[in-house]
């Protein structure tokens, strides 16, 4: 089942919402994580070296009211030693708990021993002084000193341990950070990617079946309705593909039977022409005297006025013959500027009559081609004709033919060949750039002369040939013709 284009849309948003959505869940995530390890280093780990401290005071403190009551035996010294003991076991306690926290209780049990055995070995000695007995003095004094020596060591183990702790849980979140970073940039990089492939995807699946339906109705205007479109796109495009192809082939229906009946009516009218043309004949050959000149005008009026409408219906039959595929060209290899002359020599007269310079460059003359001459000379006639009758009294028409190189049109590898190229130019209105395109199609007219199908016929003829026309023209004054078959080899 193909998605419309509505659901491709939605399809390819949800996409790129829930990539944009992952991104945003990760970054949460990594981010909470290391808001932890900040918040681990700050609360237990700060904790843990702030209660260190706190120990360190302690024993110092302990160790001074200890003295005191050694020396004094006063008993006052000893309860606020007490007093501040509680205090110690206190932060004993809670050092136990950080550093069970920072997985290494090994370290507050040996500071507790320590501990234990200094105020079992204070206790000793406060009841040696109570009882009034005689004791080692200096002794006790060295073993209570080794021992805070030994709780001072403890602590100081604990301190480096924290503070090697909270190095590694820096450098961890650090680590942990940047690679969050990357990891972020390289998911916002392939989202961004994704989206992109997502959107362009999107588009091509939208724009190329569109670009098949615009190219296919250029074919129309160019009169190609045998053009049948296979679209693989959204079912709104397969509609207006399916609609389009109906079209297509209704044109194509009516097409052939206005051909049909164009050229049978063409048929219908040649014969009666040409018996009339032909009555016209007879009967002036057949007068005893010579007519009157009104009579003769009259004549010569007729006679003329049927052949334009015979050369009108024979141009529409070979545009049927032509449309059919059932044109016979003659090829022969032919010299086109030898055949350029004697168009040329056919319609000189009439340039004199109407005063207009005729001029004809024939290059070097080797300019041989594998045509027919008959239908290459009917594409002269019609260049011909034409700049005869837009160029105005003492205008100037040139026709030149030369030799060039041209990139193939047909060819996947732009290969170069030799053509021959034909080129008439005039000194006439010019055509309209708007007409440039279009001045080679079927029934187009720019003036209300002609029939519009001289230059159709000669595109025609051309294309069999294998060789192109065209024409330049600045939109005011002038215009060249230009067309070109492939030099013999």
């Amino acid at each position: 089942m193909k998605l419309t284009i509505f659901k491709r849309l939605i399809a390819g948003f949800f996409l790129i919402i829930m990539a944009v959505v992952a991104l945003s869940a990760y970054s949460v995530v990594k981010f909470r994580e290391l808001n932890q390890a900040i918040r681990s280093i700050s609360a237990v780990d700060s904790e843990t070296l702030r209660n260190t401290d706190r120990l360190r005071d302690g024993i110092y403190t302990l160790r001074k009211f200890e003295r005191k009551y050694v020396i004094s035996e006063d008993m006052d010294f000893l309860d606020q030693f007490y007093e501040v003991e509680k205090s110690f076991i206190r932060d004993l306690d809670q050092i136990k708990e950080l550093l069970e926290a920072m997985e290494n209780p090994g370290m507050a049990a040996l500071l507790r021993e320590a501990h234990d055995r200094y105020i079992i070995k204070v206790e000793e000695e406060a009841g040696l002084i109570k009882s009034q007995s005689d004791y080692n003095k200096r002794g006790f004094e060295e073993q209570k000193q080794a021992l805070v020596d030994e709780i001072m060591g403890h602590l100081d183990l604990i301190r480096e341990a924290t503070e090697k702790v909270i190095d590694n849980r820096i450098i961890l979140s650090g680590q942990a950070g940047q690679e969050t970073l990357r990891v972020i940039m390289i998911i916002s990089i392939s989202s961004i990617i994704i989206a992109v492939l997502i959107a362009f995807f999107i588009s091509r699946t939208i724009h190329h079946p569109i670009r098949l339906l615009i190219n296919g109705i250029k074919g129309i205007t160019q009169g190609k309705f045998e053009k049948h479109l296979e679209i693989s796109s959204p079912p709104e495009i397969n509609e207006l593909a399916w609609a389009f192809n109906n079209m297509c082939a209704r044109l194509k229906e009516l097409n052939e039977l206005k051909a049909d009946f164009i050229a049978g009516v063409s048929h219908e009218f040649r014969t009666p022409l040409a018996v009339i043309r032909e009555a016209i004949g007879l009967y002036t050959e057949s007068l005893v005297s010579r007519p009157a000149e009104k009579q003769q005008k009259l004549l010569f009026i007729i006679e003329e006025e049927c052949e334009r409408l015979i050369t009108s219906v024979n141009r529409v039959l070979d545009i049927s013959r032509m449309e059919a595929g059932i044109v016979e060209y003659h090829m022969e290899d032919y010299n086109v500027v030898h055949l350029a002359a004697i168009a040329l020599s056919k319609i000189r007269p009439i340039f004199q009559r109407k005063n207009i310079t005729l001029e004809y460059d024939p290059g070097n003359g080797v300019s041989n081609a594998f045509i027919d001459p008959e239908k290459i000379g009917l594409v002269l006639d019609n260049l011909l004709g034409n700049a005869l009758k837009f160029t105005p009294e003492k205008g100037r028409v040139r026709v030149k033919v030369i030799v060039r190189d041209a990139v193939s049109g047909n060819s996947d590898k732009n290969e170069k060949r030799h053509v021959v190229e034909v080129s008439i130019s005039d000194t006439g209105p010019g055509i309209p750039k708007k007409n440039i395109n279009e001045i080679f199609e079927k029934y187009v007219k720019l003036h209300e002369k002609g029939t519009g199908l001289g230059l159709y016929i000669s595109r025609q003829v051309i294309n069999a040939h294998g060789g192109e026309i065209w024409v330049q023209s600045n939109g005011k004054t002038g215009s060249t013709f230009f067309f070109t078959v492939p030099l013999s080899l």
